[in-house]
């Protein structure tokens, strides 16, 4: 083992510890469910439901659809699915759709369809072992085609993007690089690109997991692009961006690393004075957030 990755080995235990903390910081709440009792539109998105045989009911989402699109029937757009964070909902995402909105209004974005995906508050995007919380599956198997034939999508993975923010972060490249035949845009915003164990986030562990270190890994986006990694070189738009005072910046530049180690083209950015905060984060970041969409839309 080289001396980088001893050094990610030992900071490793760091960056879990502060997805721990934070998740200990929120309050409870009601449990998580697939249809979001709450019915909130944040601006420029509207509420949304559709039926899931993987879910046995009906599961909730909020869709953007850009400026024009109703008064121009004949375009078609690129999509963008935004992840939430770990004890977050598919309204966190508010803030990134005012900034695309304004962004694509003021000609420094492409016009784009964003959803916002109920990804529950801790599921980490996976499926769980036991079968219980099929998320990861909902999403590929059911959201997607569900999007594709209810609005105007390019339908093809060229146009089609997956973005997240800390938990959702880890979704991104989890199935981003597990599926890269459909997604050829990643976003990984602050990334909690951790290994859920039973010492720091039990719950998680538990429930997502089974307790089986082997199912974590199995599911660990450092292994999947690894396995994937001819399929995505060359083919697939990545960006990884981190606050410079986020704990997780750890996890994210062993990503970084990893992805140079692989040849990976990517970009990597630390975003200046700002610490694990979601809006701070994109009010940071600006019209930036989506210049990467230019190049790799255009």
């Amino acid at each position: 083992m080289t001396n980088r990755w001893k050094r990610v080995v030992r900071n490793c235990a760091l960056a879990l510890a502060a997805v721990g903390l934070l998740a200990q910081q929120r309050p409870a709440g009601p449990p998580a469910a697939w249809l979001d009792p709450d019915k909130t539109e944040p601006a420029g998105t509207r509420y949304h439901t559709f039926t899931s045989k993987l879910a046995a009911g009906e599961v909730s989402y909020l869709i953007y659809l850009p400026p024009g699109y109703q008064s121009e029937p004949a375009l078609r757009y690129p999509t963008v699915y935004w992840l939430h964070g770990l004890g977050g909902n598919q309204r966190s995402g508010a803030k990134f759709v005012q900034q695309l909105d304004a962004a694509i209004r003021g000609g420094t974005s492409p016009a784009m369809i964003a959803v916002l995906v109920n990804g529950m508050k801790d599921a980490f995007y996976n499926d769980s072992k036991d079968g219980k919380w099929p998320i990861e599956s909902v999403i590929i198997q059911e959201l997607i085609p569900h999007i594709d034939r209810t609005y105007r999508t390019v339908a093809r993975r060229e146009s089609r993007a997956v973005e997240g923010y800390s938990m959702g972060g880890y979704g991104a490249a989890h199935l981003g690089f597990k599926y890269p035949q459909l997604f050829g845009i990643v976003g990984i915003m602050a990334g909690a690109l951790i290994e859920p164990r039973a010492e720091v986030q039990p719950a998680i562990f538990e429930k997502m997991f089974s307790k089986d270190k082997a199912h974590v890994d199995a599911n660990n986006p450092f292994a999947l692009v690894r396995q994937n990694a001819n399929a995505v070189r060359g083919r697939t738009a990545i960006r990884i961006a981190v606050g410079d005072e986020d704990n997780l910046k750890i996890r994210c530049k062993a990503f970084h690393d990893l992805l140079m180690d692989l040849n990976i083209e990517h970009e990597y950015e630390l975003v200046p004075g700002v610490a694990h905060n979601n809006v701070q984060f994109y009010t940071k970041l600006g019209e930036q957030a989506f210049a990467y969409y230019r190049k790799a839309l255009k």
